[in-house]
């Protein structure tokens, strides 16, 4: 028999039928009992694995064979780590108590436990001559690698983003003891829906009370730990590891970062301009101000990153309503579907292009409205728990365009999951994390044209008119335009942060000058270093990578590009529908196959026919409006020079 720890008698004990009251039996959630069964293998594996590895580790290397049969059995063992690890981090985010979040500590932990062996044995394998490209190509994706290499630092560290997680998923804002809101959907639809300048500051100002100062603490103390990480494998900082694990064999990724955003910033100076003097009319100048930036709380969204929930300010005022398309089909959407209808009205269009359905695993594990008997995390997400069929998404949905764009964008990633499935396990990701990111974003490019909204019965008309086109032009740019600086700045201030170029001492206010800097935005209120601003969006504590989001605004309009003619599309890109076209679904579902299996350049080549992130589909598309922005701004003060962030020390 093999070795019994503590962990694992209490395992036992809290799995086994006969060692429980029968009403627990019943009670116990069945995922988390499928996390600790789990653990108590995964403990007797780790524990198999390192006896092997001292009996091996004196033995001569094998040939090239045996290292193709040794990353066969790696891959198998890290399918079974990751399905393990993926479903306890999937009852944490959608059961928080701190019994799961340690459960999903835990299973990081005992990870870390057993992959440095692995991770010894390649770069081992790394060193021999005469390996074929696709073995070396696996030894090397599977050595990108940043956690700690003492156990006790993994767990401190899982520890952190679990306790981070809480409580941004659990933070409130209150009007009242009775009248509390989270942020999703709560001060979310304040943030829409409100034209109230005090109401807006007060949720703005309140999430980041109930956020920043609570996260501060945690996140210097996490940074540390993930830099310690990096370094302990041969990184400078941990951004340098995320740039290489993120796009693989891309040293310049951060002059291509800049190289894109030359290339799109006169388009969002134009968009800010015009957007600035609507608000300026709406609100007037003493809550506007006149120094070219605008006030973070009044473009719809919590973190200004998409303007799209002030279109009925921003669209020109000679806009009738059947111009007006996102309203529009938003009445019937509302009037016709519950939840449930709107993730099928998505998997109808993936399917119409002759990719995937979901699974019945799918339907029956999602978690697609926000449940009323526990704390979940809201944001958004769709997993690969890396078994059979089981692909699901984590949403607080309710009926709305919004959602029914997100929804796409969330099964994109599940369509990707399907894809790649068969591959290694090593393979099982995307090409690079920008393309993850893009494929549910170009099909919702599709989604929102006139022509699908029509065809789904959304509007009356998909006629099209010269104004009715600047006003489609305009609602698309509110998101995909207005969000690029935002995408653009988050990791250039992270990087900073890993790097020690900003201290901890400058954190808040660094991070409000590059919102100034590149998105011409800034506070309502006076910040200050008290103040942890950049822990208000979900993806600083969770440590979410969001450059690949950046990048992915920008690739999935050659992707779509790429679609369109693959359907035969004439006339403008933006008119382009390519709902029931299989082959523009043959032309992507050959890419995301590939996963991670072949060079990003490659994969983008297969589909687009060039190997370079390129802004010009993103240019082509817009055109029209950059045409009629430039106009309408004739003799405006472009730009936001004379601002300064509004900060106190």
């Amino acid at each position: 028999m093999g070795r019994m720890t503590n962990l694992t008698l209490l395992l036992i004990l809290l799995v086994t039928p006969k060692a429980l009251p029968q009403r627990l039996t019943r009670s116990m959630d069945s995922d988390l009992r499928e996390v600790l069964l789990e653990l108590m293998e995964l403990e007797e594996d780790s524990y198999t694995a390192n006896s092997e590895k001292r009996q091996e580790e004196d033995q001569p290397r094998e040939d090239e064979y045996s290292a193709e049969l040794w990353l066969e059995d790696v891959n198998g063992k890290l399918r079974k780590w990751n399905n393990r690890m993926s479903l306890a981090e999937w009852v944490f985010s959608t059961n928080i108590t701190d019994h799961n979040r340690e459960q999903f500590a835990d299973s990081e932990t005992k990870y870390s436990e057993w992959f440095p062996s692995i991770l010894e044995q390649a770069r081992e394998w790394k060193k021999s001559e005469d390996l074929d490209p696709d073995t070396k190509r696996q030894l090397r994706l599977l050595t990108k690698y940043a956690e700690p290499k003492h156990p006790e630092d993994v767990r401190k560290q899982k520890d952190l983003e679990g306790r981070m997680s809480e409580i941004y998923s659990t933070a409130r804002v209150c009007r009242s003891r009775e009248d509390c809101l989270q942020i999703e959907p709560g001060l979310i639809q304040v943030m829409a829906n409100s034209t109230d300048p005090s109401e807006l500051l007060w949720a703005w100002d309140g999430w980041r009370d109930a956020t920043g100062p609570t996260l501060k603490p945690l996140y210097l103390q996490y940074i540390k730990l993930l830099n310690q990480g990096a370094v302990e494998n041969d990184y400078k900082d941990y951004g340098d590891y995320w740039r290489d694990a993120q796009f693989d064999e891309t040293p310049d990724l951060e002059q291509l970062c800049d190289r894109l955003w030359s290339d799109v910033k006169p388009l969002y100076v134009q968009l800010q301009a015009y957007v600035r003097r609507r608000l300026t009319d709406f609100y007037g100048e003493d809550i506007v101000g006149t120094n070219g930036a605008i006030p973070a709380h009044l473009l719809g969204n919590m973190w200004a990153q998409n303007w799209q929930m002030i279109s009925d300010i921003v669209l020109p005022t000679s806009t009738e309503p059947i111009n007006d398309v996102v309203m529009s089909a938003e009445v019937k959407l509302k009037e016709r579907y519950n939840v449930t209808g709107l993730f099928q009205l998505s998997e109808n269009f993936y399917e119409s292009t002759g990719l995937f359905p979901m699974t019945d695993i799918f339907w029956e594990k999602s978690m697609i409205v926000k449940p009323k008997d526990r704390q979940v995390t809201c944001h958004a997400s769709a997993s690969d728990l890396f078994a059979k069929d089981d692909f699901r998404i984590k949403m607080c949905s309710e009926v709305n365009m919004d959602y029914l764009y997100t929804i796409h964008h969330e099964m994109g990633h599940i369509e990707y999951f399907m894809a790649y499935s068969n591959k290694p396990t090593v393979y099982r990701t995307g090409a690079n994390s920008a393309f993850h990111e893009a494929v549910g974003d170009t099909m919702a490019l599709s989604v929102g044209t006139r022509e699908h909204l029509h065809s789904i019965g959304l509007i009356d008309t998909a006629t099209r008119t010269k104004e009715g086109d600047i006003a489609d032009l305009l609602t698309t740019a509110l998101f995909k335009v207005a969000f690029l600086p935002y995408g653009y700045l988050i990791d250039k201030w992270r990087w900073r942060v890993f790097s020690g170029d900003i201290p901890e001492k400058h954190i808040n206010k660094e991070y409000w000058k590059l919102r100034l800097e590149y998105q011409g935005i800034v506070s309502p209120t006076p910040r200050s270093e008290k103040d942890f601003d950049p822990a208000a969006k979900y993806h600083v504590p969770s440590n979410s990578p969001y450059m690949c989001y950046f990048i992915s605004f920008i690739v999935q309009f050659q992707f779509y590009e790429a679609m369109c003619k693959a359907k035969g599309h004439e006339g403008p890109l933006h008119t382009c529908d390519f709902y029931r076209s299989k082959e523009a679904g043959k032309k992507l579902k050959d890419m995301l196959t590939l996963g991670a299996s072949q060079p990003w350049p490659d994969a983008l080549q297969q589909l687009t026919g060039s190997r370079d992130v390129s802004a010009g589909s993103l240019l082509e598309y817009f055109s029209p409006l950059m045409e009629w922005l430039t106009k309408q701004n004739q003799g405006e003060n472009l730009g936001w020079d004379e601002a300064q962030i509004n900060w106190e020390e």
